[in-house]
């Protein structure tokens, strides 16, 4: 029990949400230690990365996500074009296309571990 509380707190295990020592929650298991998410455009090449949201009007969102690369994807920066062109990218899926830059900086992701590679 947590001094001054009038109860003890109901804890269960599985739950996702962690605790502090004072009982206020600490957010989702793991929150802490997970890498930030941020755009498509600043992944370098050769890494993996879950897509967490898309910045875009609908239609353009949907194109995405039929390509596959709508939120929940993986995918991996193949290479950067240079001076600021489009970065080629592989899906989940396996499939394969240009994102124009400017759109990258649209699309949200969170980085994936390396295959073969401890986190």
């Amino acid at each position: 029990m947590i001094p001054g509380a009038s109860s003890p707190l109901p804890i269960d295990p599985s739950s996702s949400t962690t605790l502090s020592p004072t009982g206020v929650s600490a957010g989702p298991r793991g929150a802490r230690d997970a890498p930030a998410a941020g755009p498509l455009a600043e992944v370098r090449a050769g890494e993996r990365a879950i897509v967490v949201e898309i910045g875009l009007d609908a239609d353009l969102a949907g194109w995405l996500g039929a390509m596959g690369l709508g939120p929940g994807q993986t995918l991996t920066l193949i290479r950067r074009a240079v001076f600021g062109g489009p970065l080629h990218v592989r899906t989940g899926s396996g499939g394969e296309l240009a994102i124009n830059a400017a759109l990258a900086r649209s699309i949200l992701v969170a980085p994936l571990p390396q295959p073969g590679r401890s986190p």
